[in-house]
């Protein structure tokens, strides 16, 4: 290796205690059983998440679907071994911080009524703090110094 720092970054040691395997692994079930939900009912889903009348496109809200399905996969992977898998679960911290902005501001905008707001706390605020503290945990543990090579 041409180039070393004093601070080598390292594989986390362990997958971290189980609490963030558990948190991973029931909002990967949240999200594949509430992503499919959308996919396959779009018009009971848009009035479950507080719409007064389903969305005109519903391709585009089963595309919504589709995403939150995905990081339901992701969660899941994430949940085998969550320091190691931190970005994931950093990316969904951030779906999770700017989705309820985006919607809070629809509805400051008008463009859709306060009733979608309902189900925030629940899909997304509830994961801010653990969701956190993994990213925290696994950024610390990837930049821990690097044990000396043995000679």
């Amino acid at each position: 290796v041409l180039f070393r720092s004093r601070t080598q970054v390292s594989q986390p040691q362990g997958s971290g205690p189980n609490w963030m395997r558990i948190c991973l692994w029931v909002a990967a079930l949240q999200c594949l059983i509430w992503g499919p939900f959308i996919i396959l009912a779009p018009q009971k889903s848009a009035v479950a998440y507080g719409y007064a009348e389903p969305p005109q496109d519903l391709f585009l809200w089963q595309g919504m679907g589709l995403i939150i399905t995905l990081y339901g996969v992701g969660y899941a992977i994430a949940g085998t071994d969550p320091l190691r898998h931190w970005l994931t679960v950093a990316v969904g911290l951030l779906a999770k911080i700017l989705g309820p902005i985006g919607m809070t501001w629809a509805v400051l905008q008008g463009q859709t009524s306060s009733g979608v707001l309902k189900l925030i706390p629940v899909h997304d605020v509830i994961w801010w703090l653990p969701f956190a503290l993994i990213v925290i945990r696994g950024i610390r543990c990837q930049l821990r110094p690097a044990e000396p090579e043995p000679k």
